[in-house]
């Protein structure tokens, strides 16, 4: 089922909802920073549109808005030696995201398959840092590990609670609004007769 529908240009809402997101990424990476000296990363608040990019994106724009808005968050703190790491890492945090609650009839609640996505989202983020600053960056294992467990955790915990109780509204808000009145209750008749409304 495709993140987005709409009558005339899914396309170009695709891509409109692409470039926002990405947007969302990078001021929300930039907008609240805490330093963590040791491996010169931070945290930050990126993660949560990240996640909501690929909840209501797909794969491919969780992708794209996640990794692209995070990286460059990365390019405007000073941070350049992040970009290439976080450009995948948060990459792939989105794409999983998207991955997973795409296969979900279910659009005004959040179902085991957005859960699914969220921890392996956020799975990817945390192991995609922990070997980039391990095997690139050089940071000790010991200190990289101590990030992992104090500040990436942070982000992607606060990120997943987000994601899965406003995620859902988002999603049943921005479906509405894309669909035309004929192809929504088609799509309301369909989910109606689906065994996977009762749930997953």
């Amino acid at each position: 089922m495709e993140p987005f529908k709409t009558k005339n240009s899914n396309r170009s809402m695709f891509i409109a909802m692409v470039a926002i997101f990405t947007s969302l990424s990078t001021i929300a990476t930039v907008v609240f920073v805490v330093p963590f000296p040791s491996t010169q990363g931070y945290f930050n608040l990126g993660d949560t549109f990240v996640m909501l990019s690929g909840l209501l994106l797909g794969p491919i724009g969780g992708f794209i808005a996640g990794g692209t808005g995070s990286a460059l968050g990365d390019a405007l703190l000073g941070f350049p030696a992040f970009m290439p790491i976080t450009f995948f890492a948060k990459g792939f945090e989105g794409f999983f995201v998207g991955l997973f609650s795409s296969r979900t009839r279910l659009r005004e609640r959040a179902s085991w398959w957005d859960v699914i996505g969220v921890l392996f989202g956020s799975a990817a983020m945390l192991t995609g840092y922990f070997l980039g600053e391990v095997f690139v960056l050089g940071v000790p294992f010991g200190v990289a590990l101590i990030e992992l467990v104090t500040i990436n955790s942070v982000q992607v915990i606060m990120g997943s609670i987000f994601t899965i109780a406003i995620g859902p509204l988002l999603r049943e808000y921005l479906r509405n609004y894309t669909y035309s009145e004929e192809e929504h209750q088609d799509w309301m008749i369909v989910t109606e007769k689906s065994p996977e409304t009762a749930g997953v």
